[in-house]
C-alpha cells in the first residue's frame, strides 16, 4: 500500500511539472504571437500621426512640424524601392529592416507591388493633408513677422512679443491638431492594409525579423 502511495505521488507529481511546463509554453505563445501582431504597429504609426510635435518660432525662427506633421510610416512611396532608394539603402527605417531580410525578387515586386497600392490609397488625403499645412504655415509665419515687426519697431515690449509668440504656439498646435484629426481615420486604415500585406508577403521568420528591427 505504501509502495503505491507513492508511485501514486510521484505521477501526480510528474502530471504537475508537465501541466506547468505546458502552461508555460502556452503563455510564452500567446507573448509570441501578441507581440508580432501588425495591429502593434498599426497603431504606432497612427498613435505617432495624431501626437503634435513641433519646432518652436521665435525671433529667429519660424514655427514647423517634420515631415509637414506626417510619420514616416505614412509617407512611403513605390518610389523608395528604385534602385536609388532600396538598394543603396534609403533613409526610412521600413526599407532599412527589410533589408535585412534578404527578400526574393518575387518577394520584392511583391513589396512594389503593395506600395503602388498603399499610395494610391493615401493620394488624396495626403495631398489635402499637406495643402492644410501649408495653409497653416502661411497663416502663422505672417503673425510671427507682423510680431516681429512691432518688436522692431518699437511698438511692443519683448515680453509683450514673447507672449504672443506663446499664443502663436498654442494656435499652431490646436490646428495642426484639428488638421490631423481630419485624416487620421483614413490614413490609418490605408497603413492598415499595406502593413498586412506586407506581413503576407514575407515568411514567418521575415515576419518576426522585421518587427523586431521595426518597432
Amino acid at each position: 500500500m505504501k509502495l503505491k502511495l507513492i508511485h501514486t505521488g510521484l505521477a501526480l507529481a510528474v502530471i504537475a511539472v508537465l501541466t506547468v511546463t505546458s502552461c508555460k509554453k502556452e503563455t510564452q505563445q500567446i507573448n509570441d504571437e501578441a507581440k508580432y501582431d501588425a495591429q502593434l504597429i498599426i497603431d504606432d504609426a497612427d498613435k505617432s500621426y495624431n501626437e503634435v510635435v513641433i519646432n518652436e518660432g521665435g525671433e529667429n525662427d519660424e514655427f514647423s512640424s517634420e515631415n509637414e506633421g506626417l510619420p514616416e510610416a505614412y509617407i512611403l512611396v513605390e518610389t523608395d524601392m528604385d534602385d536609388a532608394g532600396f538598394k543603396r539603402g534609403v533613409d526610412r527605417r521600413y526599407f532599412a529592416c527589410l533589408k535585412k531580410l534578404n527578400l526574393t525578387d518575387t518577394q520584392a515586386a511583391q513589396i512594389r507591388k503593395a506600395l503602388r497600392a498603399y499610395e494610391a490609397c493615401k493620394a488624396a488625403d495626403i495631398k489635402r493633408h499637406r495643402e492644410a499645412y501649408a495653409k497653416l504655415i502661411l497663416r502663422i509665419e505672417a503673425a510671427r513677422k507682423d510680431l516681429l515687426a512691432q518688436l522692431r519697431a518699437g511698438k511692443i515690449t519683448k515680453a509683450e512679443f514673447e507672449q504672443g509668440i506663446k499664443e502663436l504656439r498654442a494656435d499652431f498646435v490646436k490646428s495642426l491638431r484639428i488638421i490631423k484629426e481630419s485624416f487620421a481615420k483614413t490614413l490609418k486604415a490605408c497603413y492598415d492594409k499595406f502593413l498586412r500585406a506586407t506581413k503576407e508577403i514575407l515568411t514567418d521568420r521575415q515576419w518576426k525579423a522585421f518587427v523586431d528591427c521595426y518597432r
